[in-house]
């Protein structure tokens, strides 16, 4: 019994880690690529009402580029680097227009299907769980694709 649990615990270490390339992150943006609409958003523990959510767009193209739209005028837009291989995995959002030019929200995200979640902080510690407690400074959104992919 104990040969075979060696023999097992070695063979799942010389199993080779395979590296996060830059196709996979393509091949990730393509899955983010499209517009979303915003379903839920939690600011600080604060839910938006429901009639504000239906306003926000969110578009992605494929190269990482990304906007953020209410009632069709744009109020942010830049440029966002993910990690693949963080648990959750992690998205970084850079503005490269408006007023917070340069300003960062560090995000984890989920992609399933046609809803995409991430939780991200504009300062602080990037979150470790999908939640927004009041006083974590937490943004817990839910967007569903309305086009795309």
């Amino acid at each position: 019994m104990t040969s075979l649990l060696l023999i097992t615990v070695l063979s799942v270490i010389s199993v080779p880690i395979r590296k996060v390339t830059q196709d996979d992150v393509s091949a990730e943006f393509k899955k983010l690529r499209g517009v979303w609409t915003l379903v839920e958003e939690i600011d600080d523990g604060k839910p938006m009402p429901a009639v504000e959510t239906s306003k926000n767009k969110l578009t992605f193209d494929d190269a990482g580029r990304w906007k953020v739209e209410i009632d069709g005028k744009v109020v942010g837009q830049g440029t966002a680097k993910i990690n693949l291989t963080a648990k959750p995995k992690a998205i970084d959002y850079t503005f490269t227009q408006g007023d917070a030019i340069g300003a960062k929200f560090i995000a984890i995200y989920e992609l399933n299907d046609d809803l995409f979640r991430h939780c991200g902080v504009l300062t602080g510690t990037r979150p470790t769980e999908f939640s927004s407690k009041p006083g974590s400074k937490q943004i817990l959104t839910t967007f569903r694709r309305v086009t795309g992919n």
